[in-house]
């Protein structure tokens, strides 16, 4: 989905009026979240319901060694705190060297992978054309013979265990796969003043929208709103079949798939916005 040039964004900067959206995304990104949704005419609720701690290089070198940069033949980033964070390390290990191949997941990780080069880089970022999870990346062309390359999975320690699909993959294909876990996720209880917020929100009678990126995501928000009434009735937003199908386990009964992009959710809110509020009446 096209980003909207300036003309775009200005000629529809009210058409999410009416729409409230609670985002339970970390901090660090949900500002970036927030703003284009504000920008759009929607009203937001910053409910963060994870934190990200990037790990410190004590930690990172207990599980990965230098040897195993100095093999690699590429480099997968599962994330945007991958690309941000990994970029880091991979510059203590003395940069990337020539010729290696660089993977991100999505347009977001690739874009906060390039952010994260050096000015004038000409590391190529390669990406899948269409979708942004583990299933697209893994159908790219350069990734089917990988038998004998070394291969960095670039990722985050959680609880979930994060991308055991790409990591299992990878391995059947005969590639040797090391994890640089170079960050760590985990669930955050919200204060006493965004519960409130929330809850005086859920009581009002505006249309309210919550957005949650990862089944990881879902279990906090679901810590967090265990003595919450009136979310049921809400739409919730998520970037893939697979974590649709938590949400419904989960007691949500009306689910969204939406980019994870800024700007193309903008646009797919827009759009679903007249449905959205079709199903409040």
């Amino acid at each position: 989905m096209a980003t909207p040039n300036h003309h775009q964004s200005a000629v529809s900067s009210e058409h999410l009026d009416g729409l409230t959206v609670v985002v339970t995304r970390p901090v660090t990104q949900a500002e970036a979240t927030a703003h284009c949704l504000r920008e759009a005419g929607a009203k937001v609720i910053l409910y963060p319901v994870l934190e990200i701690t990037p790990l410190p290089l004590s930690a990172i070198e207990k599980t990965f060694a230098r040897d195993d940069w100095q093999r690699a033949n590429a480099v997968i980033f599962v994330s945007a705190n991958a690309a941000s964070r990994g970029a880091q390390v991979i510059k203590h290990y003395g940069g990337f060297p020539v010729g290696i191949t660089l993977y991100a997941i999505g347009k977001m990780t690739a874009d906060a992978l390039q952010d994260s080069l050096e000015p004038h880089s000409s590391i190529n970022i390669q990406s899948p054309s269409s979708g942004n999870d583990s299933e697209a990346l893994l159908a790219m062309s350069a990734l089917q013979d990988v038998a004998g390359q070394h291969i960095i999975i670039a990722c985050g320690r959680s609880e979930a265990g994060g991308r055991r699909l790409l990591q299992q993959t990878l391995n059947e294909r005969g590639a040797i796969v090391t994890l640089l876990i170079c960050y760590e996720r985990k669930g955050l209880a919200v204060t006493s003043a965004e519960q409130h917020g929330l809850e005086a929100q859920l009581q009002s009678a505006g249309l309210t929208a919550f957005l949650a990126l990862s089944v990881e995501t879902l279990d906090s928000l679901m810590e967090n709103l265990r003595n919450t009434s009136g979310w049921q009735r809400c739409p919730i937003l998520v970037p893939h079949p697979r974590v649709a199908e938590a949400a419904r386990e989960r007691g949500w009964t009306r689910c969204e798939i939406v980019p994870m992009n800024n700007r193309a959710l903008v646009e797919a809110l827009h759009v679903l916005k007249p449905t959205l509020l079709a199903q409040t009446r």
